[in-house]
């Protein structure tokens, strides 16, 4: 569908339209009573049974991440005399080719991805809406933005990674640049549309008519109600950006020895899948349980919160 045009500032109701529900009153309210509506929401998505398995899932991994280097004997970069023991002992997932226990290295790993996608997908999130805000305040800007935005969603990761990388040596910061710039556009977008389709409702032409400006229009009383949607579409991204962390990681691009990501282990695990498979396995089995723990998260919050 198109989106919606602007209006002209002009409140063009019928009078004997029936006015809005106190729910839906509320729903747009960005005070107290709507903040009441959006917390009960957010707590109804999180009782769910998809919700429920999916904030287990990732708070597991989370807990497991931060709690494990405390109880693990061996560090992630500590190298032993033993290569490629397979799990058993005193290394429940074996070691890697230097003698480094695998299950400490997957630990860091999983340390790591979460950090980056905690830095680089807010970042993208904040910038994104900013600049969809901003492509419907001003018409040359958004039409520049938007055209900006269809070039980062034409271009694959891997290529954006590898332009961040000529700029940037590959690593960590060449990663959260990567993920920001595909992440970006997609809440641009996601920004953009529903800014749209909130201009043409009631409250938005009352404000207008009150002779509010334009710009506290948009961020005093659309911005508010469009958080919902922001929420849903962070969760999706989470799961995007772990995704995209592996794939550059996989093809050489992210993170560098020694430093351990997921992405990096499946790159060296690869070539031991007959002779040491859980070198391999293990990171790609974390990988999983983390992009179904945030997609069943978002489904959940999709159903909930942006239920009508």
């Amino acid at each position: 569908m198109s989106p919606s045009p602007e209006p002209q500032g002009q409140l063009d109701t019928p009078t004997d339209t029936p006015g809005p529900t106190s729910d839906a009153l509320a729903a747009q309210d960005p005070g107290p009573a709507g903040g009441r509506v959006r917390r009960s929401r957010y707590l109804a998505a999180l009782r769910t049974p998809g919700g429920i398995v999916g904030m287990c899932l990732v708070l597991l991994i989370v807990l497991a991440s931060l709690i494990m280097p405390l109880l693990l004997p061996y560090g992630p970069y500590q190298q032993g005399p033993n290569s490629l023991l397979s799990p058993g002992g005193g290394h429940p997932l074996g070691t890697d080719e230097v003698g480094r226990d695998l299950l400490a290295r997957v630990v860091a790993g999983t340390r790591l991805d979460l950090l980056i996608t905690l830095i680089a997908v807010p970042v993208a999130a904040v910038a994104g809406t900013l600049l969809g805000l901003l492509s419907v305040v001003n018409g040359w800007l958004g039409a520049f933005f938007q055209r900006v935005f269809d070039v980062l969603l034409g271009v694959p990761a891997v290529i954006l990674g590898v332009a961040v990388t000529i700029a940037v040596a590959p690593g960590t910061a060449a990663v959260v640049i990567a993920i920001v710039l595909v992440v970006m556009p997609v809440f641009g977008r996601q920004a953009r549309s529903s800014l749209l389709g909130q201009l043409p409702l009631d409250y938005v032409a009352a404000a207008e008519v009150l002779g509010y400006p334009r710009r506290r229009v948009m961020l005093r009383h659309i911005l508010p109600n469009i958080i919902d949607v922001i929420i849903v579409r962070f969760a999706v991204e989470m799961s995007h950006a772990i995704m995209v962390e592996g794939g550059l990681s996989v093809v050489g691009l992210g993170i560098q020895s020694p430093d351990a990501s997921l992405g990096s282990m499946i790159k060296s695990g690869s070539g031991y899948l007959l002779e040491h498979p859980a070198y391999a396995l293990a990171p790609v089995v974390v990988v999983v349980l983390l992009v179904v723990g945030y997609t069943l998260l978002s489904n959940a919050l999709n159903q909930a919160v942006l239920r009508k």
